[in-house]
């Protein structure tokens, strides 16, 4: 609030409240224009007191700003700013990467995490703030800013290259009314407060686009070193070709986002203010990332199309809203003793971390259950197969997080107007082969999660496995729950999906891997010639293929769930039922009775610990 209080006089802190409408509406996965007006507005008083915090911190080094002016003087030019221009100063003290920056210096202050380079390079972000904003609001002004690794960026307008520059070191910016020259290491740049300028420099884009007379416009930051939520980043310069295909993915999406589920999009509008640009991930596996720190940035690497763009910005929405809920009221008071399985990741997640991810999936449910209405052939049904994917697992995921009493009010609140959510659309009809092939994946995932992740007790295995290699009967044994120990060796455990949307979207793409099914790991990251035959429905070969793998690596866990997928696409079998239920016990039996000498098939191990009478004779 200090800036408030330097501009004007104020009666005392701000308290911000969301009124029962705009909760409500953000318990069910929603929330207006207005509810998102009310987060930017705490969201400004967060950063408030992270840029003061981070004062008084630095106030007990004060030579931390090496060769820059005192942190006081780039404060006072920012406060002269806002008396001449509020508006303008509230604006940019709201870009994400603020935020992304003040949480990062103040870690690095308390020495909570590591860093290249000098402290001054990190503090001088204020400074180069205070320009900004000076530029901005047509003050006149000098004042010294970092070069990092030869480049310096000013926030929301851009940066310029010093190729004579050390690779930490600073510039020189004298400014008036709007127009500004940079000077560094025989370096001269002109920088204008509508962003354009000579001499190297290189303007931050926006793109600005309009449907259903709702209005898009966001940066395209490829040059803040805080734009990537951790740590600084080096500049990643976009060609024209880059820019213009960002600019028609964005503007495409909007327009289809206006058209299937403004309810979703409209809020963008007020909230959504800069994207991350990456190179493209895997076809299927669309990176994306956002945080708490950076409100209203989401890093997206490049969609495949429109329709994966769409759905993107909805999740990492959903993300920002929750985070923006998250300054104002706790959702938990502690977390579970264990970590707990998020159908959406290959890792468990503490409970924070699956709120966050159950909420966006809510959002990308509704995107596919919006979008699959008027989608078209291939297209239409990888809607249905992402809808009846994503809302089995999250209805499974809030029937289990309604139970823990780690919750606080506020949270079991969230969870039960999400379960509300969620249950209208459990009824909807899905076609028969796209709904089968959807629950599927939710247990190929399931499984494999279990297997990595899930400890059996050892008590039980052993004496499972005795009685096995003994001959004898199952003895009837107390099933408790394993315990959860992260395997960092889990990656990718979506893989067969991902080979089901080559399938369901591109025929042709997915004939052409079966022609090569050994080289189908260079297109699918972790995908195995097993695994395109049971994605092809050449359950035999799977089968086969999956206990070939079984008997080269018995532990491997994408054979086992494998297995069970193939051997139960036909009909109900004993074996398929156990993994399903209890993967990690069924293949801790199985590798004891191999540490025992005895090379046995999987299933008929699978088979004897599923069926209540014993031992499956051949």
């Amino acid at each position: 609030m200090v800036v408030g209080a330097a501009a004007e006089p104020v009666s005392g802190p701000t308290t911000h409240r969301l009124d029962s409408a705009s909760f409500t509406a953000l318990a069910v996965g929603g929330g207006d224009e207005d509810t998102v007006a009310d987060l930017l507005a705490a969201e400004r008083s967060w950063r408030m007191i992270q840029m003061r915090t981070l004062l008084d911190a630095v106030d007990a080094v004060p030579e931390a700003v090496g060769p820059l002016p005192p942190v006081a003087a780039a404060w006072e030019l920012l406060v002269a700013a806002q008396r001449q221009d509020r508006s303008a100063v509230d604006a940019l003290i709201l870009h994400p990467q603020v935020g992304t920056w003040a949480g990062f210096t103040l870690r690095r202050l308390r020495g909570s995490t590591a860093a290249r380079g000098p402290l001054w390079i990190d503090l001088g972000y204020l400074h180069a703030l205070a320009v900004v904003a000076a530029l901005r609001t047509g003050l006149g002004f000098t004042m010294r800013v970092p070069v990092r690794g030869q480049f310096v960026a000013l926030p929301t307008l851009g940066g310029a290259p010093v190729t004579g520059a050390e690779e930490w070191d600073q510039a020189e910016i004298t400014g008036s009314d709007g127009v500004a020259t940079l000077t560094a290491a025989g370096t001269t740049v002109r920088i204008e407060a509508s962003g354009v300028g000579t001499g190297g420099w290189i303007p931050l884009p926006t793109v600005r686009t309009d449907a259903g007379g709702h209005t898009l416009a966001v940066t395209l930051d490829f040059l803040d070193p805080y734009r990537n939520l951790r740590t600084p980043t080096p500049p990643q310069l976009m060609t024209a070709e880059q820019l213009a295909r960002w600019r028609e993915l964005l503007r495409g999406a909007w327009d289809l986002l206006m058209r299937v589920c403004p309810e979703l999009a409209v809020p963008m509008s007020r909230g959504l203010l800069s994207v991350v640009p990456q190179p493209a991930a895997e076809r299927f596996r669309t990176m994306s990332a956002s945080a708490g720190d950076a409100f209203g940035s989401m890093i997206i690497s490049e969609p495949e199309d429109i329709p994966e763009m769409a759905v993107t910005l909805v999740h990492e929405f959903q993300h920002i809203k929750l985070g923006g809920l998250l300054h104002l009221a706790q959702l938990l008071d502690a977390e579970p003793a264990q970590r707990l399985y998020a159908p959406w990741r290959d890792d468990p997640r503490p409970l924070g971390g699956l709120t966050q991810g159950v909420y966006a999936f809510v959002g990308i449910v509704q995107f596919w259950r919006a979008f699959r209405r008027v989608a078209q052939g291939s297209t239409a049904r990888l809607a249905h197969f992402e809808f009846a994917r994503w809302r089995e697992q999250v209805r499974t995921t809030l029937d289990m997080m309604r139970t823990l009493p780690e919750l606080t009010e506020v949270g079991r609140h969230l969870v039960t107007g999400l379960r509300a959510t969620a249950a209208g659309w459990q009824a909807e009809d899905v076609p028969a082969d796209i709904l089968a092939a959807a629950r599927a994946a939710a247990t190929d995932h399931r499984i494999r999660w279990r297997i990595h992740h899930c400890r059996p007790d050892q008590q039980v295995v052993a004496e499972l496995a005795a009685a096995f290699v003994t001959g004898a009967d199952r003895p009837v044994v107390t099933h408790s729950e394993p315990v959860v120990a992260t395997d960092p060796s889990a990656r990718r455990l979506d893989t067969r999906a991902v080979l089901q949307l080559w399938r369901i979207t591109d025929a042709d793409g997915f004939e052409q891997l079966r022609r090569s099914p050994s080289a189908v790991g260079a297109q699918v990251s972790g995908a195995t010639p097993a695994d395109l035959a049971y994605v092809a429905g050449d359950l035999a070969q799977a089968r086969e293929l999956y206990l070939s793998e079984l008997s080269a690596d018995p532990g491997s866990p994408g054979a086992w769930a494998g297995l069970a997928l193939a051997v139960a696409a036909d009909r109900p079998h004993p074996a398929a039922d156990a993994i399903r239920e209890r993967p990690e016990l069924v293949r801790a039996v199985h590798q004891e009775i191999c540490r025992a000498g005895v090379q046995e098939d999987p299933l008929r191990v699978a088979s004897w610990i599923g069926l209540p009478g014993g031992f499956l004779r051949p």
